[in-house]
């Protein structure tokens, strides 16, 4: 039996129906298809809204990592110097420290000339080094090179100028045996500038004194350093030494604390003592009439060492004071000058084991 069946938007057969006229079915169907037609149609489906694009971002992959910015360079270390324009025959005292603000030195070194100038460490950090300006010098090339904590490394050269003196001189007359010795006279001379060569020319890398130096002897100054000296009416010399007139007996004393090089009867300076300060520096007492140290022995600054007499080449009793940086002869005033008391003041000073050497 044939079913009727209604289904959105389309129509099925199904359902029962019972037997009717014919005139009637057909007017059931014609009010079905009517009614059907008069529905309102289902809204249209909304379409989708297409999603907005979002921007492209790229991104950079570094195999190695990204590249990095160059560090500044450290600042360079502070390299200074006293006197600023030191006079021939004199000392200088060199420093090299940190930049203010700037890295710790490692280590350092210099060089002046051919000749390596030994540092010694400063409180505080930096190094101090001790240069000569030799009598006649006009300048001084000074090579120094530091190393900072980081690896960085500096070097610096610099022309030491060096003020011209105006040295007199003198006329002084001695015994013909220091002007013209026998050939047994020169060979002990040429024997004892040998030993005095050979000791003056070792290093002790260790700084020895400690503070300010002062005079040996006080007293008037009878001959300067650097004066032309015509024994006999010849040109003999240079005076080597500062000159410093007292009675014979009188009391000589260690200008600064180190260790006795030499103490000998010698030819031209009589009886000398020679006292290491560390760093190649040496101080000399000749024309003694009595030395009281020993070789070897350890001094403290204002120690006994000698007494004031007329030994040697000389033409009265008085103390020559000398002073020697790596065997070039200086003049001993100059040890007296602030620059070289206040940096000595910083050094570490001798260690325990020097000072207990004695």
């Amino acid at each position: 039996m044939p079913k009727l069946r209604m289904a959105t938007g389309s129509l099925e057969l199904g359902g029962a129906f019972s037997a009717q006229p014919r005139g009637r079915i057909s007017g059931v169907l014609l009010f079905a298809l009517l009614s059907a037609g008069c529905a309102k149609a289902p809204p249209p489906r909304p379409q989708p809204v297409a999603e907005p694009t979002p921007p492209v971002i790229e991104l950079i992959i570094f195999a190695e990592g990204p590249p990095e910015l160059a560090a500044p360079r450290p600042l360079a270390p502070r390299l200074r110097w006293t006197p600023a324009a030191p006079p021939e025959g004199t000392l200088v005292v060199m420093t090299v420290e940190p930049a203010r603000g700037g890295l710790p030195i490692f280590e350092a070194r210099a060089r002046a000339g051919d000749k390596p100038i030994p540092l010694a460490p400063l409180r505080g950090g930096g190094f101090l080094g001790l240069v000569a300006a030799p009598i006649s010098a006009d300048e001084v090339s000074v090579e120094v090179g530091a190393v900072l904590i980081d690896g960085s490394r500096f070097t610096q050269t610099l022309a030491l100028r060096v003020a011209s003196r105006d040295f007199p001189a003198t006329r002084l007359r001695v015994a013909r045996r220091f002007t013209t010795p026998d050939e047994r006279t020169l060979e002990r001379i040429r024997r004892e500038r040998q030993l005095i060569r050979l000791a003056l020319g070792t290093v002790t890398e260790t700084p020895l004194w400690r503070g300010p130096f002062r005079r040996p002897l006080d007293g008037r100054t009878t001959s300067p350093y650097g004066q032309r000296r015509l024994f006999n009416n010849e040109l003999r010399s240079r005076h080597t030494g500062h000159d410093i007139d007292g009675e014979t007996g009188d009391p000589v004393y260690a200008a600064n604390s180190g260790r006795v090089a030499l103490s000998r009867d010698l030819f031209f300076n009589g009886q000398a003592v020679f006292i290491d300060h560390g760093l190649g520096f040496y101080t000399g007492y000749f024309h003694l009439s009595e030395r009281v140290v020993g070789e070897g022995q350890w001094v403290e600054q204002g120690e006994l060492i000698g007494r004031v007499g007329a030994t040697g080449r000389v033409t009265g009793p008085h103390l020559h004071w000398a002073a020697y940086l790596q065997g070039v002869h200086l003049d001993p005033l100059s040890l007296l000058d602030p620059g070289l008391a206040g940096a000595s003041e910083r050094l570490l000073g001798p260690t325990p084991s020097l000072a207990a050497a004695r």
